[in-house]
């Protein structure tokens, strides 16, 4: 990557071995190669369970979370151990075009800009 580290670096669902992949990711973390780490799509169960056995907690659980899907609950379990939620697809993947109109005004504001 030709780079001294990286940001931040997510560990997608709890299959497998998530416990040894997670592990890795604090080895990364601890050696200064990664600034933050995190979970990909952890449900609150999982989570929590990670928060309490891993001996760094993930600092980011990046989930979906729009206006259709607004995960209430994980975000409370989040909160409660300090894990920050980060929405994936926060526009709804387009779904229902809920944003379309207000995109459009945004489009042709920046397009006059230019």
């Amino acid at each position: 990557l030709k780079t001294d580290y990286i940001d931040l670096i997510l560990l997608h669902q709890p299959i497998c071995d998530y416990y040894g992949a997670y592990r890795d990711l604090e080895k990364l973390y601890e050696e200064g190669k990664v600034r933050a780490i995190g979970v990909s799509n952890f449900y609150p169960d999982r989570l929590v369970d990670l928060c309490l056995f891993a001996k760094i907690k993930p600092m980011v659980n990046q989930i979906e979370v729009n206006v259709f899907h607004q995960q209430i609950e994980a975000k409370k379990w989040a909160d409660k151990y300090g894990v920050v939620v980060e929405a994936w697809a926060p526009f709804g993947e387009g779904k229902k075009q809920l944003y379309k109109p207000l995109l459009i005004i945004i489009t042709k504001v920046l397009l006059k800009s230019f």
